[in-house]
């Protein structure tokens, strides 16, 4: 998928993540994991007024996420959901507040650190909450513990993996075209209702299937 992380550098030391992880001191070194398929610097994600070929454009998700039965709504199942210690629900959908974020292997600034996600805004899950501490999962699966203030209430999704997905005027899967996003893509989610979702990309206010977001519950409604 295309979250954005980096490993710990061997030789570098990293600076603290933000003012609420003032006391969180710079991690040690560890070992460089083999960034063969990770790329530190990935190019963005585009927004595309011209129209593609159109076998790269397509409402319905790839294969790889395709609905185990014709007709199911795709998204994330929700699955049970408690009050956690902060009164919120878990699991939820935030995303990350700061362009550096360490994600760490347990609830505390002692804890080795995992990655360092380098990408504002990208959506993540809440699965679990401990004190200031809460663990989350990214569209990969990868799971481990932020800080609190590391986290944004505020609502985005990302473009699933697949061909480039057209932005349309109304939540139909008829209606006219803006753009093309390319996956990867992170929107604001303004609202989400039925098979559409209404998002916001660079300015442009547009409809997209739930289908093809990650970072919404398939049977969640959002105002």
């Amino acid at each position: 998928m295309f979250s954005v992380r980096i490993s710990i550098l061997v030789g570098f030391g990293l600076a603290a993540c933000a003012t609420a992880l003032a006391a969180d001191v710079t991690p040690l070194p560890r070992p460089k994991p083999d960034l063969s398929v990770l790329a530190v610097a990935a190019p963005a994600a585009q927004i595309a007024a011209v129209k593609p070929d159109a076998e790269t454009v397509t409402d319905a998700p790839s294969s790889a996420f395709a609905p185990e039965s014709q007709g199911e709504a795709q998204g994330e199942t929700r699955g049970e959901t408690r009050i956690g210690d902060s009164g919120l629900p878990v699991p939820r959908f935030v995303s990350l507040k700061s362009g550096e974020v360490y994600l760490r292997e347990g609830p505390s600034p002692q804890h080795k650190v995992q990655w360092v996600y380098v990408r504002r805004g990208l959506p993540v899950e809440v699965i679990a909450e401990y004190d200031v501490w809460r663990r989350i999962r990214d569209a990969d699966g990868v799971t481990g513990w932020v800080h609190k203030g590391m986290l944004d209430g505020r609502r985005s999704v990302m473009m699933t993996a697949g061909a480039n997905v057209p932005l349309r005027e109304s939540p139909a899967p008829d209606a006219p075209v803006v753009a093309y996003a390319e996956a990867g893509v992170i929107a604001k989610l303004k609202a989400c209702g039925g098979d559409f979702c209404e998002i916001e990309a660079k300015s442009i206010d547009a409809y997209v299937p739930r289908a093809r977001l990650w970072g919404v519950y398939r049977d969640e409604t959002v105002e």
